[in-house]
């Protein structure tokens, strides 16, 4: 059994032709995949406790990416930037995240937020919002 470590984690998104690229490079944090089932509240009168039942709907947190602005073919800034604001018909975008190696986590995505920080002092980074759009793929 293999342990997921940091350079064993390779980042991929879609550019757009719809190939997927390796990002991994210009990514220094990404806030996970954090996967959860949408539940409604179902407690009734004289329950002393909340009680939830799951409503069989999934959903993924939105994925944040940070790293240095760098505008290489195929970086952060290449792939993210200027794509603000997308229109209904923009197509989806593929992140895929391998861990230790073998296992795969991907899901299409639409960008939400690109963000450029510039600081006194400090190399400018860029910070990527990401909204999951529809079921995730996990191998």
């Amino acid at each position: 059994m293999a342990k997921s470590v940091p350079s064993g984690i390779k980042i991929e998104y879609d550019n757009a032709g719809g190939t997927l690229v390796d990002i991994t490079q210009y990514v220094q944090s990404i806030n996970g995949f954090q996967m959860e089932s949408v539940v409604e509240e179902v407690h009734t009168f004289g329950d002393s406790w909340e009680e939830y039942l799951p409503v069989g709907i999934g959903k993924l947190a939105p994925i944040e990416i940070e790293g240095l602005w760098d505008d290489t073919a195929d970086g952060l800034v290449d792939l993210m930037g200027g794509r603000v604001p997308e229109t209904p018909t923009t197509n989806t975008r593929t992140l895929k995240i391998t861990w230790a190696g073998t296992k795969t986590s991907s899901v299409e995505t639409i960008l939400q937020t690109f963000e450029t920080n510039p600081e006194r002092n400090s190399l400018t980074r860029c910070r990527v919002v990401l909204q999951p759009y529809g079921t995730i793929t996990e191998t």
